[in-house]
């Protein structure tokens, strides 16, 4: 079962990095942005803790993470660097300084390929906390859920709360992600316990009206409070957000689970560490040519909430199919880079 692909995973995988895509182009409006925020990362951490199987062996699991998830982000992320140094349309420092911010990984601080360093950096907590739910006479799932929870809800807290001004770098985010590890370890951790105790209960009542049901109380949690201009109090708003998120991943989980896949959807989901790698640079390259042969027409797409919604989309899409090539050589040619074997797809 380890080698076989979840096809209802690799469809959330895809939606998500769709919508990373989107998130990285500009023209996106603030609604667009209200509807995938809440789940668009979260559902990538609940996919990772689902399709994780554990193993005594931390040697073994230790090896496979620094051969699939951090080997590439220094690979990619230093090639991306360096074609900066060659070709780029944005604003860029110079090599020493974009090295050395790399290596810090502070978020927003030239991390360009942060969401591969923050997953490799929680697997480690996340091991742990596996290893200590499910090495005992009695289950302790609910026990590590509740404590991640706390702990995550202790790195928000740190993250809202925290006066920029004391770093540096004026800003909350601690070197390699470490600000951020307990938010993610919990939809991990959620999603590995969802596959183990929970998902045969949830398929039982995925049905049609459930999920016309979660659609809208998901819609009115995002939608509501900026219709009526509500805010709430720091702590609240914390917890609100926790309850956005987990009904945005269980709302894509639920649809994804009865959606037919094909093997686009596939392959671009499976691909997706290559995809978040480098989407980057062709996103650059397309808005570039964009400014430069239409500008007047780009400009008043933009411009306008529903065309700009609509073209970061497409250009989402078409950005999907044209990553298939590079995404293809590598995993044939050079499937090192993404701690593969030739002609293997294993699931991280």
């Amino acid at each position: 079962m380890s080698g076989k692909r979840i096809e209802w995973v690799d469809i959330v995988k895809y939606i998500c990095i769709i919508f990373v895509m989107v998130h990285h182009l500009e023209g996106g409006s603030e609604v667009l942005y209200t509807f995938y925020a809440s789940f668009f990362l979260k559902a990538f951490f609940f996919t990772a803790g689902y399709v994780y199987r554990h193993t005594n062996d931390f040697k073994g699991f230790f090896i496979k993470k620094v051969k699939g998830l951090f080997v590439p982000w220094l690979i990619f992320s230093i090639l991306n660097i360096l074609l900066s140094q060659v070709l780029s349309f944005n604003e860029h420092g110079d090599l020493l300084t974009e090295l050395g911010w790399n290596m810090l990984q502070i978020r927003n601080h030239g991390d360009g390929i942060w969401f591969v360093a923050a997953l490799f950096v929680t697997f480690i907590p996340f091991y742990f906390m596996i290893k200590w739910s499910d090495d005992a006479s009695k289950n302790r799932g609910i026990t590590a859920i509740v404590i991640c929870f706390f702990l995550s809800f202790g790195s928000l807290a740190y993250t809202k709360l925290m006066n920029p001004t004391l770093l540096p770098w004026n800003g909350a985010e601690l070197p390699w992600h470490l600000e951020y590890i307990f938010q993610a370890m919990l939809f991990m951790v959620l999603g590995y316990y969802f596959r183990k105790e929970y998902e045969a209960k949830f398929d039982k009542y995925n049905t049609k009206v459930n999920r016309i049901c979660l659609a809208v109380v998901y819609l009115a949690l995002i939608y509501l409070p900026h219709a009526f201009g509500i805010e709430f109090p720091v702590i609240i708003d914390m917890i609100y957000q926790y309850v956005r998120e987990l009904a945005g991943v269980l709302l894509i989980v639920a649809v994804c689970k009865v959606m037919k896949t094909n093997r686009y959807i596939s392959y671009v989901g499976q691909n997706t560490l290559i995809y978040f790698a480098l989407h980057g640079k062709v996103l650059s390259i397309i808005q570039t040519v964009l400014w430069k042969v239409v500008p007047g027409f780009y400009a008043a797409v933009l411009g306008n909430a529903i065309s700009a919604n609509i073209l970061v989309i497409v250009l989402s899409l078409v950005m999907s199919v044209l990553l298939i090539i590079p995404a293809w050589i590598i995993n044939n040619f050079f499937p090192f880079i993404v701690g593969r074997n030739k002609r293997k797809e294993v699931q991280k």
